[in-house]
Parts: structure tokens; sequence; C-alpha cells
């Protein structure tokens, strides 16, 4: 079974499993919202990317064991008002969620 992974596009990314890909551009993401989850003994850096959709907004789950994670957080930097020292914000201290939001279109506008 093929594990999921981001793979970057021309103009954004997509999330691709065994069974789809849910391309996003970057054009459509709201805000991106970066923490921890504790797992025990280590921690697992995650972000939420949000995205306009005809019914309200959509959330999109990535973390950093995913194949093409440092990847897509590079292309992010592309975003005007991308926080790029997010992972300062983020890491320390261990084992706090630090919930940061490190990119909000509407805080840009």
């Amino acid at each position: 079974m093929q594990k999921p992974e981001i793979v970057i596009t021309d103009n954004g990314f997509a999330i691709v499993t065994a069974k789809s890909a849910d391309a996003v551009s970057l054009d459509e993401v709201r805000a991106i919202v970066a923490y921890k989850l504790d797992e025990l003994t280590t921690d697992l850096v995650c972000c939420d990317i949000v995205t306009s959709a005809a019914d309200g907004e959509q959330i999109r789950t990535i973390h950093e064991e995913l194949l093409g994670f440092d990847a897509a957080m590079k292309a992010f930097e592309a975003l005007t008002g991308f926080d790029r020292q997010w992972r300062d914000a983020v890491v320390l201290p261990p084992f706090a969620m630090n919930r940061t939001v490190i990119y909000d279109r509407a805080a840009c506008a």
C-alpha cells in the first residue's frame, strides 16, 4: 500500500494517496496553522491548511512524516506574509502544542 505523500505542483501542492489526489492551488490557501502533537516520546509537527470551499472552509492536515512535507513548507514561502521563522515558534518548548498561525491571507490584505 502506498503511503500518502505531498507532491508540489506548478501552482501549489497535492496530497496523493493510493486512491486519490487532492490538489490545492496556493491561491486557495487562506491560512496555515502549525502545531505539535505529543506522541509520548517525540513530537509530531503538523500544519492545518485552511482553504475556501463552496460550503465554508476546508482544512487539510499535513505533518512532517509525510514525504514532501519540507518541500511543501518551502513552497508556502511564496505566500506573502508567510512566517519563515515558524519552526522556532512551534518546535520549542518540547511537548507543548505551540499552536501558531504562520500564514493568514486576511492579515496580509
